[in-house]
């Protein structure tokens, strides 16, 4: 789970540069091996991870799938220079990111980012409820993370994105002072985590898709 990590030193400058992560304009094609865009949130069914055999007999047809999902709000708030988040479906409340040293929170260009989780269990659904540019933080599945494997994915609010399980992510980042997402994802709610300062020394750089940003999006 995100959200269990300190953001108070976040601006020490032991860490040295935080690694810079790519911005990626988000569609179907881009998001290709992390999910999709999802367009009807009410009709978007949960990708449900089978419970996976002990040993070389399968599980049952019908069977290991049937924990069922779980439905909610999740609120995005900036309070001065940190992200927090509010996720009412599994009741997290996490702070998820600062703002760099220097930005007002007026110019919220980028967001310093130092965790991510996975969940082998199903798929996860965001879908905003009021538009606004937002940047969802992703990475391949694989328990060797990596710095350089998170992609930064932009959307523009009119649609969501559903991950699929063992897709390495964060809460979404508004670039706007507060937002409202509806969520839903697989009540087992497992999760793998990882957080870069701990083990590579560094903060990600999540730019947030503001105009002076956006010329270096990939398409």
């Amino acid at each position: 789970m995100s959200g269990f990590s300190s953001y108070d030193d976040a601006h020490d400058p032991k860490y040295g540069q935080p690694h810079i992560v790519p911005l990626i304009v988000a569609s179907n094609e881009t998001l290709k091996g992390y999910g999709h865009i999802v367009t009807n949130f009410d009709t978007e069914k949960v990708e449900i991870t089978t419970w996976p055999p002990a040993g070389w007999r399968p599980i049952c047809a019908g069977t290991g799938n049937q924990g069922g999902i779980v439905t909610g709000t999740f609120r995005y708030q900036w309070d001065a220079d940190l992200c927090k988040a509010k996720n009412d479906t599994v009741g997290g409340d996490y702070i998820i990111g600062r703002l760099p040293i220097g930005t007002a929170p007026g110019n919220r260009s980028h967001v310093l980012a130092r965790e991510a989780n996975y969940h082998p269990d199903g798929g996860q659904v965001f879908f905003p409820q009021d538009v606004g540019e937002f940047v969802a933080l992703l990475a391949l599945p694989g328990d060797d993370i990596k710095l350089e494997d998170f992609k930064a994915f932009y959307f523009d609010g009119s649609v969501g994105l559903q991950i699929h399980a063992n897709i390495w992510h964060q809460p979404m980042y508004p670039a706007k002072d507060s937002a409202l997402f509806m969520g839903k994802q697989g009540a087992v709610h497992a999760c793998v985590a990882v957080d870069t300062v701990d083990e590579f020394g560094k903060y990600l750089l999540v730019p947030l898709g503001h105009e002076d940003t956006c010329a270096d999006i990939i398409t």
